[in-house]
């Protein structure tokens, strides 16, 4: 395979490889790079939908998004994010903050992809932090004191920062409020440790994480803020662009990703959609959690 490094401090990119018919061994590959690199670029593909969710298939057992209204209804797997003129303020750059996917659920999201369809011809970056490296920047000593804390997680419940937009359910209009799925609070460690190396990162620091088992409200709120501006360092992150054909791969267990304010219009310069598979588990060709 041709590996080409990305700009910025991560992330590759592999041209020439077809996604629907890479053998086991490649695919072995493929997550090795993934996991050394915390996200990947597969450029070129096209993909309908049962080859997508066959390809997604093979990396995990798929997330059922808890806001039903994005799913693809002949592939609930799949989920649709457009920028369409139509989509109401509501539901407009409601990923525009740091998160992992999925960390509000007792199990949470180990692989996230994106297929792009259409590409505006400004703006529409995804921006990623790496969690493992801003773990292991952080002294000895802080790092054993963050690896006692439980953070408590549920749905958009974080504490945004003056830049992050977090939609909340109970904002959401009682009809659409209705087809969200509320799940109970769940607790998952502060430094996690990656279920395929057993390599420690920071986990969660965004999105959901609301509180710090034992610490009082504020004080853990305030932790969780300085932490995920830590790990938001430029020295810590890097951008990618999806453009039509693109298959894009990221690791959940070693990066938080959050979306870039984006223009809500038809235009054919301006347009941007995508289709979304997050996965729980290992990948099939190495076993599972």
């Amino acid at each position: 395979m041709k590996i080409e490094r990305l700009p910025g401090h991560f992330g590759v990119r592999i041209p020439g490889v077809h996604a629907p018919s890479l053998s086991e061994q490649a695919l072995r590959t493929i997550f090795d790079l993934l996991l050394e690199h915390r996200f990947l670029v597969l450029p070129g593909q096209a993909l309908d939908h049962d080859a997508y969710s066959a390809f997604g298939r093979q990396w995990g057992r798929p997330v059922l998004l808890i806001a039903a209204r994005n799913r693809v209804e002949t592939h609930p797997e799949i989920i649709r994010q457009t920028n369409s003129a139509a989509t109401p303020e509501y539901a407009r750059n409601i990923a525009n903050h740091w998160h992992c996917d999925s960390s509000y659920e007792e199990e949470v999201a180990t692989t996230t992809m994106l297929y792009g369809v259409e590409a505006p011809e400004h703006g529409g970056e995804t921006l990623f932090s790496d969690l493992v490296a801003a773990y292991r920047a952080l002294p000895e000593t802080r790092q054993r004191e963050l690896e006692r804390l439980q953070v408590r997680h549920a749905t958009s419940a974080a504490t945004p920062m003056p830049d992050e937009r977090i939609s909340r359910p109970q904002d959401l209009p009682d009809a659409i409020r209705q087809t969200v799925r509320v799940l109970d609070p769940v607790l998952h460690p502060l430094v996690q440790r990656h279920p395929a190396t057993g390599r420690k990162a920071l986990y969660g620091l965004g999105g959901s994480a609301s509180a710090i088992e034992g610490l009082p409200e504020g004080e853990g709120q305030a932790l969780l803020l300085e932490l995920r501006a830590y790990a938001a360092e430029p020295r810590f992150c890097a951008s990618y662009k999806l453009l039509p054909g693109d298959l894009l791969l990221w690791d959940n267990f070693s990066v938080m990703h959050r979306a870039t304010p984006i223009a809500y219009s038809d235009e054919p310069n301006e347009r941007r959609s995508n289709y979304r598979i997050s996965l729980k588990g290992l990948p099939t060709f190495v076993g599972s959690v």
